[in-house]
């Protein structure tokens, strides 16, 4: 194995003995909070029931009777537990059929118990009764094709209005990719293109195929535009290393408040944008809070951080190899090549309470350290105060009557899924 002039380990060091790297941005207005966690019942791990012997893949949500819908990816099925950590029901399986699964990555869960999962091998969306009975399967818009539209969301959330889902895009170059290599397999060219990846689009379930319908753009940080030629959409590893954001660019954050609200982050600053269902922006939520510039003592240390969390990472003896190649001298020298935004987002997470509220996790002591401070709103949009940095971590998702879930893995890497009350309330 090769071996760099100068090890990860030392390079954080010496970085760091020059100076205080960071200047975290101005906690003087932080309200402290206090929170009083209860823990219910955990599910999951290596010691766990049958039923509850999950993948590495899940995505969970609650409905509105306190069970919480947990969708495994890797074993093809939906797991309903209940409010006191009981089994309720297991829906799907992997195979061909409707109600069955095959490739499902995402979950939207409404109040009333219904849940949706696209599925990119059935080119559709199934959508499943709060008993777990099939209600519909919603067909893709376009010819059916391997590589198809349901690859074209990163994150979804079930609208609370109605029958339809709300859905993230996905990298336009990653699209650009999908269709070459379906025209490759023979496909039509009429798969209809969808939202970017700093974009929201409603999905109608209502009928047999589904109809979008964009709502929002967010912004997005300049830069140089990418252009691939037929040879390089070939070779993946090269698409998803030039289309990897730059260190600190602003991501595109967002949940779906109870009336419909959408919250979103599109910047490097601390505003909150709240939009009306139909994407018109009607408020904004700021503290005075502000980015921290990206100096060249924070470019090493940052560097330096991800060579050495990769270090560690080989040490450990991963079994599924490295992820878009098995070369490590390349991987650390992508880690090197990587560029730069000019400053270090305030905002790394958005999660809508139950209740309205919202809780925003800031950044947290270092740059790269995305599980910060959280503030908490109220469902006034008033802010009540912040949360130290993991008292408790940001929740997957919330519940009712103060229900949270968290994801624990073990050093296995085996996850475990931990439900708890939790209260806030004013320190002192």
């Amino acid at each position: 194995m090769a071996k760099h002039p100068l090890s990860p380990l030392v390079a954080i060091g010496s970085v760091l003995a020059l100076a205080p790297v960071l200047a975290t941005p101005s906690v003087a207005q932080d309200r402290p909070l206090t929170v009083d966690m209860t823990e219910v019942y955990r599910a999951g791990g290596v010691n766990a029931q049958e039923w509850a012997l999950f993948g590495l893949s899940l995505q969970a949500s609650f409905d509105g009777a306190g069970n919480l819908v947990v969708l495994d990816a890797f074993n093809k099925r939906v797991v309903v537990v209940g409010p006191g950590g009981q089994l309720v029901r297991i829906v799907g399986r992997q195979g061909e059929g409707p109600g069955e699964f095959q490739a499902v990555q995402a979950l939207a869960v409404w109040r009333d118990g219904r849940f949706a999962v696209p599925d990119t091998e059935h080119s559709a969306i199934q959508v499943f009764s709060a008993d777990g009975e099939l209600e519909r399967f919603v067909r893709w818009a376009g010819e059916a094709r391997i590589l198809s539209s349901a690859l074209r969301h990163r994150e979804i959330r079930a609208d609370p209005l109605g029958d339809r889902i709300i859905a993230q895009g996905v990298e336009g170059v990653l699209v650009e990719m999908m269709d070459f290599m379906n025209r490759r397999m023979g496909y039509p060219e009429d798969d209809p293109q969808g939202v970017d990846d700093r974009a929201l689009e409603t999905l109608d379930l209502s009928g047999d195929v589904t109809a979008s319908e964009p709502v929002l753009q967010g912004w997005r940080a300049p830069r140089p535009e990418l252009q691939f030629t037929s040879t390089d959409l070939e070779d993946w590893p090269k698409v998803v290393a030039a289309i990897r954001d730059r260190y600190f660019e602003p991501g595109f954050l967002w949940d779906v408040l109870p009336d419909g609200t959408i919250a979103y982050s599109d910047s490097s600053a601390y505003a909150i944008k709240l939009a009306s269902p139909d994407g018109s922006v009607t408020e904004v939520l700021e503290r005075p809070l502000s980015p921290e510039p990206v100096s060249e003592r924070i470019r090493q240390a940052t560097i330096a951080f991800h060579l050495q969390r990769l270090e560690d990472w080989l040490a450990s003896g991963p079994s599924t190899g490295l992820p878009f190649g098995t070369d490590p001298e390349q991987r650390r020298q992508r880690i090197r090549d990587r560029g730069f935004y000019h400053e270090v987002p305030v905002v790394q997470g958005i999660r809508a309470t139950w209740d309205g509220g919202l809780w925003i996790q800031r950044r947290g002591e270092n740059p790269w350290d995305d599980a910060g401070p959280i503030d908490v709103y109220n469902a006034d949009r008033e802010y009540v105060g912040t949360l130290s940095p993991g008292e408790p971590a940001m929740p997957v998702a919330f519940g009712p009557d103060g229900l949270v879930v968290h994801l624990e893995r073990d050093e296995f890497d085996v996850p475990t899924l931990v439900v708890s009350r939790v209260v806030v309330g004013r320190s002192g």
